[in-house]
């Protein structure tokens, strides 16, 4: 039987929508993941209110958002916010209030924005991934020549079209680039040039614990992905587990498989294995963070996410339904899923602290 973690929502205008996992202390409360919510209709959206999502943490940049299509119902009833992450270890990220035209005003703290007056109303955070840092970092390993041409595809865009959205040079950039490194390459470079990023989510994620949760980015597969993938090591869920749950984004983005060949092949030029969603690419990128930082838990502590919020994190979520999900994956790969997992990075007194079973019910907030 498929665990209720597993299963796909059915609001067939917001594709691979699935729970991701349940608050331990607080009923119906719970963090899902799914596309850009962006194309929601009204026939649709009575099912999405009923699954009671007071915040969306939205991985793209105001441009991305709005340029993006769809009727965008949402904005009536969310107040939209720009995150900044913090520029060095210490700093908390700052909040913007979007505007319905589509300007930005009042420069916040995240504690303001929480505890502000508005603390009420439903808010849709903007987290940008792909900031100019990420973009130069990843184009300063081309050919010096190709470097140039990149160069003058940006500021084409910039001063001669005065597109925001960058489409020359985002074309450039997904042929020379990404297509090069591919997309467990790109996978990697996310979680080496967008740490700032992932941090803010992980950190935003924890702080908005007392309702319920919508992770999402263009198709929900990508950058929720990993930021999921994450979510999902915090909680103590084995690799094989992780692994499989990320790769139902290709099932989940069936229905509008022409649709994303469209954002990503047709008018971006990437090649076809950045429509899938590969059990090969969440191994790749788990390898790559357990031969680099030891494990992905020391991962997360080195970017900035430490070991006491990855706990505090694993005490406020559970899976929906932990016995079928080691029961699903123990006839798969048993090597894989420890009865108790050992985390050896946290330690107190100078004696190794052991993580609670999956179905632990630890409330203390």
């Amino acid at each position: 039987m498929e665990s209720k973690s597993l299963k796909q929502a059915c609001i067939s205008s917001v594709p691979n929508l699935r729970l991701l996992c349940s608050s331990t202390a607080l009923s119906g409360v719970g963090i899902y993941r799914s596309s850009k919510p962006d194309r929601l209709t009204c026939e649709d959206l009575p099912g999405f209110q009923n699954l009671g999502i007071k915040y969306i943490i939205d991985f793209r940049s105001k441009e991305e958002y709005f340029s993006s299509d769809g009727q965008k119902l949402l904005d009536k009833d969310y107040l939209l916010y720009k995150v900044t992450p913090a520029k060095k270890a210490g700093q908390t990220f700052t909040t913007e209030r979007i505007d319905d035209c589509k300007s930005d005003h009042s420069c916040t703290r995240k504690e303001e924005v929480l505890a502000s007056s508005d603390g009420a109303k439903a808010k849709h955070f903007l987290i940008n991934f792909f900031t100019p840092s990420y973009i130069l970092r990843s184009v300063s390993r081309l050919p010096c020549y190709l470097y140039c041409v990149g160069i003058f595809h940006f500021l084409c865009d910039l001063f001669i079209r005065r597109d925001t959205t960058f489409k020359r040079f985002g074309r450039f950039f997904t042929q020379n680039v990404i297509n090069r490194v591919g997309i467990k390459g790109q996978y990697i470079d996310i979680t080496e040039f967008c740490q700032p990023a992932l941090c803010t989510a992980l950190k935003l994620i924890v702080d908005l614990h007392h309702s319920s949760i919508l992770l999402n980015c263009a198709h929900g597969k990508d950058r929720t992905g990993i930021v999921s993938a994450l979510v999902l090591t915090c909680l103590g869920l084995p690799k094989a587990y992780i692994i499989k749950e990320y790769a139902l984004s290709e099932e989940g983005l069936q229905p509008v498989d022409h649709l994303v060949r469209r954002d990503l092949i047709e008018k971006y030029g990437l090649k076809n294995e950045f429509v899938t969603a590969s059990v090969d690419t969440m191994s790749v990128l788990f390898d790559h963070l357990e031969n680099k930082y030891g494990s992905v838990e020391n991962y997360m502590n080195a970017i900035g996410f430490s070991h006491e919020e990855q706990m505090s994190l694993r005490r406020l979520y559970s899976l929906p339904d932990p016995a079928s999900v080691l029961s699903e994956l123990s006839s798969t790969d048993a090597s894989n899923i420890p009865r108790k997992e050992k985390l050896p990075f946290l330690r107190k007194r100078g004696k190794e602290i052991t993580s609670p079973a999956i179905s632990s019910k630890e409330t203390e907030l």
